[in-house]
């Protein structure tokens, strides 16, 4: 689609994978360069014939918004609107928490603070999507007061994370995970003790572990128009992921999934919290109940959101047909698709999935060519680049030697 390029510029806040991935999805949609913006130019925006990144150095909110605004006026000389788009959970904070000085000069397609505590804030999260009947697992609430002679009425193992993810990165202690999957109550008990006495003030989180390797997850990401309207939703289905520590629960093998019911339940919970903005839900299929259960809900698409755009479902379009070409909402889409998004090489995928239906199913789309990678296009294409690019991808093989388990038995 050809449009007066005058019109917009996205801008993406920040140059990882996720801003290659949505400036990708842009540049498809519209024939433009989006603009990456951030505090460095990272692999997979270095180099690129797609998009423009502009790297300013800020360490707090004041140097974020000066630096952002003073790229704001040179671009509004140009373009009408200026869409802000972020690509981490940190800027889409940093943007919500200073909306107010950014809302005259960019379209911020974003929710307020309070409503950004609720979701992230993971124990004031489970409360809503009760009250909105959006399939949660069995939760219990950990505290500072009653840590010491706590019992959980879960069979184990169970799952323990904090509910607020803010403090506890901040923390240093032995033996520290983004999540813990404990064995037993000892186990619990150690750990919660550890915690608590690193300085952890909040509550902690424990959920029943929902049996299942990684072929039980799935990926939601869906765009709220400025009214409300829930324009689009893309389900995915992770079948692989990260074994990185440090990147562990971020997917690397993605197959589209359709499920009309939990497309009914995430629409029903974004329009009843007024939602606006990109958001993604992490959520696992639990056997015993037939229910996808929500665990996380992210304001900004998710890390491998390119897996939308991939397999014929453009979500990243649907900011700008609502924000500068004024498209009136008509319908929400609910993405059904045949697609596979990878995010290793794909032999590495093959080898790695534990489900043989699942294997079979991604054998059977890599042979029909139905699959994508965020960082391979055609379109963008250099020696230096595609050297990069190959080193990036291949070095998976070593990490996947090193860190893989197998989860099937949890």
């Amino acid at each position: 689609m050809m449009v007066q390029t005058e019109t917009f510029m996205p801008i993406i806040l920040g140059t990882d994978n996720n801003a290659y991935g949505i400036a990708r999805s842009l540049h498809e949609a519209f024939h433009i360069k989006p603009t990456c913006f951030g505090r460095g130019n990272l692999i997979m925006t270095r180099d690129s014939k797609i998009l423009n990144v502009i790297v300013k150095h800020f360490t707090n909110d004041e140097e974020f918004v000066n630096a952002i605004n003073e790229t704001g006026k040179e671009l509004k000389k140009t373009y009408q609107h200026l869409i802000i788009i972020a690509a981490s959970d940190q800027y889409a904070e940093q943007v919500i928490r200073n909306k107010s000085e950014l809302e005259g000069l960019f379209d911020v397609p974003f929710i307020d603070q309070e409503l950004l505590t609720s979701l992230t804030h993971k124990d004031k999260f489970y409360k809503l999507a009760e009250q909105t009947g959006l399939p949660i697992p069995g939760t219990q609430l950990i505290t500072t007061e009653n840590y010491h002679n706590f019992i959980s009425k879960f069979d184990f193992p169970v799952a323990l994370k904090p509910a607020n993810t803010t403090e506890y990165l901040g923390l240093h202690f032995d033996g520290k995970k983004k999540a813990f999957i404990l064995d037993d109550a000892d186990e619990l008990s150690s750990t919660v003790d550890k915690i608590y006495q690193a300085g952890y003030s909040d509550t902690m989180i424990l959920q029943e572990f929902i049996p299942g390797d990684d072929s039980h997850m799935r990926t939601l990401n869906a765009y709220v128009d400025h009214n409300g309207h829930v324009r689009m939703m893309v389900l995915g289905h992770p079948v692989l992921e990260d074994v990185t520590p440090n990147l562990i629960g971020n997917y690397v093998a993605i197959v589209n999934d359709y499920n009309e019911k939990l497309y009914k339940q995430i629409k029903n919970f974004l329009e009843t919290i007024k939602f606006h903005g990109f958001v993604n839900f992490d959520l696992k299929y639990d056997a015993r109940d037939e229910e996808f259960k929500a665990f996380d809900v992210n304001v900004r698409p998710g890390r491998s959101s390119y897996f939308t755009t991939a397999s014929g479902y453009n979500i990243f379009a649907e900011v700008v047909n609502d924000l500068a070409l004024n498209k009136p909402f008509t319908e929400t889409v609910a993405a059904k698709a045949d697609h596979l998004w990878l995010g290793v090489p794909k032999k590495l995928a093959v080898k790695y999935i534990e489900n043989d239906k699942i294997k079979a199913k991604v054998q059977k789309l890599i042979q029909q060519k139905k699959y994508s990678y965020t960082l391979y296009n055609s379109l963008d294409k250099s020696i230096k680049r595609n050297w990069r690019l190959y080193k990036y991808y291949h070095q998976y093989w070593q990490r996947y030697q090193i860190y893989f388990t197998n989860k099937e038995n949890l």
